[in-house]
């Protein structure tokens, strides 16, 4: 019994329900102990329902948020697929399995069309959801539009703040459309920023990102 009182008064807290303990403490004090025992227990199922809707709740407003666009999983991706991904399969994993807000996942994926990069792109921000995480979806094009925007309307800031809110921001289709020497400015300012902040970055990419990351760099520079 007393182990079930410790967690209703230990819920109720993460709840942040402040006057029911005490309300609670005077109710059983008038039970015998078969009275108090059904009470308590009665207590923790209300507790556990409440939990589980709330993070249930909170999940869907995270994926929401996040504009995947589509659900899509670790378990339902098919590391067989190629030899690309049954090599990286463990390695994959070991992130996926592992986030949380003190290991925010940090990947970049290289790879040709179709062998699955913003799946497994996606899959890494659904599981940073479940985990509480907020997160962001979009492709290389859209963020730099939005950037590029955001400067001819004074507004550069207010979007450098936006794409670094997140803690987990996932960049698709990064090289499928050239960047000019503004918008690349632009882009590495935004992968500069979340560096130094350790946020979590995901990339998925059919270029040399190192190539890519030193070219944005060099004319980062040249501007300057």
């Amino acid at each position: 019994m007393e182990i079930e009182k410790e967690y209703v008064y230990t819920s109720l807290k993460e709840l942040r329900v402040k006057h029911f303990p005490e309300v609670i403490d005077e109710g059983l004090k008038t039970q015998d102990p078969k009275m108090q025992e059904k009470t308590l227990h009665l207590l923790k199922r209300c507790c556990e329902k409440e939990k589980s809707e709330r993070k249930t709740s909170q999940i869907a407003s995270k994926v929401k948020t996040a504009k995947f666009g589509q659900i899509q999983t670790a378990e339902q991706f098919d590391f067989r697929h190629s030899k690309m991904t049954e090599r990286i399969e463990k390695l994959y994993l070991s992130i996926h399995n592992n986030v949380d807000k003190n290991n925010l996942p940090k990947a970049i994926f290289v790879g040709n069309p179709g062998v699955g990069k913003t799946h497994l792109a996606r899959a890494l921000g659904y599981v940073s959801c479940q985990k509480g995480l907020g997160v962001l979806f979009l492709t290389a094009a859209e963020m730099a539009n939005s950037l590029l925007q955001a400067q001819k309307l004074a507004q550069l800031e207010k979007e450098i703040a936006r794409l670094k809110k997140p803690l987990v921001l996932i960049i698709d289709e990064l090289g499928y459309v050239d960047f000019d020497v503004q918008a690349s400015q632009l882009f590495f300012q935004v992968i500069s920023a979340r560096h130094d902040a350790g946020l979590g970055l995901v990339v998925t990419t059919n270029l040399n990102f190192s190539q890519f990351m030193e070219d944005c760099t060099r004319r980062s520079h040249s501007i300057a």
